[in-house]
């Protein structure tokens, strides 16, 4: 693009000029937001997300974006939504979070509420003014891509102020190669009029976007923003990250002794659990809020960070947390201050479902791609005569999903209590993507509510889990053996090995360093014992010994007790021929 012209110029510097006196302006809409705020900023001196990054701030549609994360896993993101907020409301609040993440670019979506408030296009455009006279003061070179007011099902009476703000944001962006305008309007207006299915199923409401929405969203964000900005995350060895067999165990909910307690010290099993931040129940706990350096069961640090990607309500004692968990029942996660309370969602993605405002999500970062992860998920609420069943969805580089019943008249063990003591939703087997990260998302599936009380994340302890299987072959068949390697995610170093000699690769002898081996031309020196060895890091695993026997001629060869039948007797007759001969 062109750069600033120099009739511009002078404005742009005026606003500069005046950003002080701006940001210390009072606005009671940015003052409703300052327990919001203040919650970002205090996580944020603990835990300071990556400088660089790519920022998305803006109104609801920001704050419901649960997938934002995932769409841009390959970006450094933080995400900073505020439901309600106007175009002002993001401009009191850029010396709090916008100019200290000092980011690369800044995707903001404003106006819409400005606009269905009453405020002419012009004054989104003042707005947006103030907005990039502010971030350039202090961030001259940072990107702003602007995203387009779009229709929704029913703003449909704003649409002339609304086309104003857009043509009056494109244009300023097409004088300033700094600033982007992303025309979000056109693919929508394309759908057809607001009322048309085409159009309505992409929302959950009249206002707010569902998923297939948001991917919309994204097809149009993306190319954009890599036309500008290459994808900039870059994967980073996790030094502290947890060795397979270790365990790191979350307490999700409110930490008062009225809503629920945190898990402090060492539980009764001996192991150590991490906490969300102090909160009250009924506390909002939006997207982007974080809680950095995981610690596992024994309390050392792990550099494994959760981070809010769709928010959360909270609570627990006072509104049906399990005060009195059964260890025969729960095991490791029947601890009282853990599963008293909880983290809650009501989203559902349907229309006319479940309030979307509370998306439930987090992302875990800081895991190994090599490894490979168990989740345990417990999820528990009493409310009589309502069923509520809740699914859990893990994505990482594969993933997977179940569901648990939380809530039901007698669904406890002793078949009265109407609340989940007994039962745990596990995935196994997740396998983090290439930069570390795995996803997880509640949502409701009958009931209203979807909860989290407890989780536990475990490494998965390298294993063999299938085991090779006895051999016997006629002389110049194929020797075949298989085995499966647990817990490496395909990274660990595999060798087969033939009575402790490790073997290569060569022109009979196929996939030794992989988990099925053949020997093709077998003979008389290809008898053995076989197994196959297992190495990730420092840890080494080996597969119960094979045999491999090779039959020179029709039967035989094999009836070592010349009983007439060859059988598992035979076998270890074998064996033993083996270990007494050369």
């Amino acid at each position: 693009m062109p750069t600033m012209s120099p009739q511009l110029r002078p404005r742009f510097v005026a606003l500069a000029a005046l950003s002080a006196v701006w940001a210390c302006v009072p606005s009671a809409a940015g003052q409703a937001f300052q327990s919001d705020i203040d919650r970002w900023v205090t996580q944020d001196m603990i835990d300071p997300p990556e400088a660089g990054s790519i920022l998305f701030i803006g109104s609801s549609s920001i704050r419901r974006w649960e997938l934002l994360t995932r769409d841009f896993a390959d970006y450094k993101v933080i995400q900073r939504g505020f439901g309600g907020a106007q175009f002002e409301d993001v401009n009191f609040f850029v010396d709090d979070i916008v100019l200290p993440y000092a980011p690369t670019a800044i995707v903001v979506w404003a106006g819409t509420n400005d606009n269905t408030s009453g405020e002419a296009g012009a004054e989104v455009f003042a707005d947006y003014q103030q907005f990039v006279g502010l971030v350039h003061a202090a961030m001259p070179t940072t990107e702003i891509f602007y995203l387009g007011i779009t229709p929704t099902p029913t703003n449909g009476i704003f649409t002339v102020e609304r086309e104003t703000a857009n043509t009056l944001i494109r244009n300023a962006a097409q004088l300033n190669a700094r600033l982007h305008y992303i025309d979000l309007p056109s693919v929508f207006d394309a759908l057809g009029p607001p009322s048309s299915p085409e159009f309505v199923d992409l929302y959950v409401d009249g206002v707010h976007l569902n998923r297939a929405g948001y991917a919309v969203w994204t097809n149009e964000v993306r190319p954009v923003l890599e036309a500008s900005i290459a994808p900039n995350k870059v994967f980073v060895s996790n030094p502290l990250t947890p060795q397979p067999g270790t365990s790191v165990f979350f307490d999700f909910g409110p930490s008062n002794p009225d809503d629920g307690n945190p898990t402090i010290g060492v539980d009764a099993f001996g192991n150590t659990w991490n906490n969300w931040h102090p909160a009250e129940g009924g506390v909002a706990v939006n997207a982007g809020e974080h809680l950095g350096n995981l610690v596992d069961q024994n309390n050392t640090p792990t550099g494994i960070d959760l981070t809010i990607t769709g928010g959360f309500s909270t609570n627990g004692i006072q509104n049906g947390g399990l005060l009195a968990p059964a260890p025969a029942q729960l095991g490791e996660l029947a601890v009282p201050t853990a599963t008293q309370d909880y983290f809650f969602s009501t989203a559902d993605d349907l229309v006319g479902g479940g309030n979307d405002d509370v998306p439930g999500g987090f992302m875990l970062s800081g895991l190994d791609p090599a490894l490979v992860y168990d989740f345990r998920f417990f999820g528990s609420r009493t409310s009589g005569g309502t069923t509520r069943v809740t699914r859990y969805e893990v994505t990482g580089a594969n993933g997977g999903l179940t569901t648990l019943a939380t809530t039901g008249t007698n669904i406890g063990a002793d078949g009265v209590y109407d609340g989940n003591d007994n039962e745990i939703a596990e995935i196994a087997g997740i396998r983090p993507d290439g930069f570390g990260q795995v996803f997880v998302d509640l949502t409701l599936v009958q009931g209203g509510f979807a909860y989290i009380n407890a989780m536990e994340l475990r490494v998965v302890p390298l294993s063999i889990d299938i085991q090779p299987a006895d051999t016997v072959v006629d002389a110049g068949g194929v020797l075949t053996f298989t085995a499966s390697v647990q817990g490496a995610a395909g990274t660990a170093t595999l060798a087969w090995e033939r009575d402790g000699i490790v073997l290569i690769d060569n022109d009979r002898v196929g996939g030794a360093s992989t988990e099925s081996l053949t020997i093709s031309g077998a003979g008389r020196g290809d008898a053995g014992l076989y197994r196959l060895v297992a190495t990730l890091n420092t840890t080494s695993v080996a597969s119960s010994a094979a045999v491999g026997a090779v039959r020179e001629s029709p039967l035989g060869d094999l009836d070592f007790n010349n009983d007439g039948m060859i059988d598992t007797l035979d076998v270890f007759d074998f064996v033993v021929e083996l270990e007494t001969t050369d």
